[in-house]
This record gives C-alpha cells, structure tokens and sequence, in this order.
C-alpha cells in the first residue's frame, strides 16, 4: 500500500472516530430546567424530548391550566439548553471535520498533497 492511501485510510479512521464520538455525545445531551417557582422541573434529552418531569409543593397551589402552562412553558426552556448544548457540539464538530479534510496528505516521498 502506497503512503498516500495510508494517508488517506489514517484520515478516515480519524474522521470515523470523530463521527463516533460525535454521535456518543450527542446521545449524552440532557438539560434540565426548574421553573422561578420550584412548582416544575422538566428535563429532556438532546432532541428536546422530555425525559423527566417533576412537581414540586408549589404546584399544588395552582389552578390546572396555569400548571399546565407552567410544564410546557419549562420543558421547553429545558429543550432550548438541550439545543444549545447540541449547537456547541455540532460546531465543535464541524471545526473538527474541516481541519481533517484540509489536513495535507504525505506521499511515498514525503511530499505532501493539500486537499482543495
């Protein structure tokens, strides 16, 4: 095998590897957010999903419908940290990615070929 395919072979098992670990801590993502009042607590998974709710003893005082705002109004706030988190990585990626695409290539006879 020439250096050049090496080159381009340690390439992708590097961009594989980013890929993955990517991909692992994208799974890892959660927030969880507590509402002013502590009547709720509402946490989600990196895709916004809620994952987690939880009532405090202020939620007892509140009329059914201002607790319902309550729930979605935290769930959301928790899936807005939860997409922020996931932008961070998603950037951070990307980052990544790009410097191994550009990253040159080394011949048999130690030239370099730099990827356009």
């Amino acid at each position: 095998m020439t250096s050049l395919a090496q080159s381009v072979i340690a390439r992708a098992i590097k961009q594989r590897d980013l890929l993955q670990s990517m991909t692992e801590q994208s799974k890892s993502i959660t927030a969880r957010v507590t509402s002013r009042d502590r009547a709720v607590s509402a946490e989600v998974d990196g895709l916004g999903q809620l994952t987690g709710l939880w009532l405090g003893p202020p939620a007892s005082s509140l009329d059914p419908d201002a607790l319902a705002q309550l729930i979605v109004d935290t769930a959301h706030a928790a899936a807005r940290v939860a997409a922020e988190r996931y932008s961070f990585l998603l950037q951070e990626f990307t980052t990544r990615m790009d410097e191994l695409q550009k990253a040159p290539l080394t011949r048999s006879d130690g030239t370099t070929v730099h990827p356009e």
